[in-house]
């Protein structure tokens, strides 16, 4: 049986302080799904810079809450290429221009609701919070996405360990 190389993704946003679920589902990430890297999606950039701290391999952009969103020195978006794919990050959707709006993959925050969507060539997606077991009347959630050689496959995942809520397989085909 060939084998198949893919990259998995880890995306958070929103923990505004809350260290403790951060860490627990940051280590979760890589214990049980095996990520290569966590984008954390902004509020709070200190949160972020203490994953790297930890050992984790983190990306992170500032959120609005955030002084380092205001400072011109930090990038308030970002772009990798995984396997190909553009990945473009923001913490919230308003600060998109059109380079991140064209990526194949696009994760952002700011909402604290937790969604997949796929729009023309593009695949949104939107972890939701870490700041609470609940906020805003949604639960603490996080996005697994997994980039294979055929297609990309995102899901949200509640960080209480319940169920998948929403799930999204795209054939790479139909991206960019």
């Amino acid at each position: 049986m060939p084998y198949t190389l893919r990259m998995i993704l880890g995306a958070m946003s929103d923990t505004h302080g809350n260290r403790t679920l951060m860490h627990r589902v940051a280590d979760e990430m890589r214990d049980r799904f095996r990520t290569d890297v966590i984008y954390h999606l902004g509020d709070d950039f200190r949160d972020a810079e203490e994953l790297g701290f930890a050992g984790h391999m983190v990306r992170y952009v500032p959120g609005l809450w955030c002084r380092e969103y205001h400072e011109p020195r930090v990038p308030m978006r970002l772009i990798d290429d995984v396997d190909g794919l553009r990945v473009a990050c923001v913490h919230a959707e308003r600060d998109l221009r059109a380079v991140e709006r064209a990526a194949e993959i696009v994760l952002f925050g700011h909402t604290h609701t937790a969604g997949v969507i796929k729009l023309g060539r593009t695949l949104y997606v939107n972890p939701g919070h870490l700041k609470a077991p609940v906020s805003r009347g949604e639960r603490a959630s996080f996005a697994i996405i997994e980039v294979g050689p055929e297609a990309v496959r995102a899901a949200i995942h509640e960080a209480s360990g319940g169920i998948l809520r929403e799930s999204l397989k795209v054939s790479r085909a139909d991206l960019g």
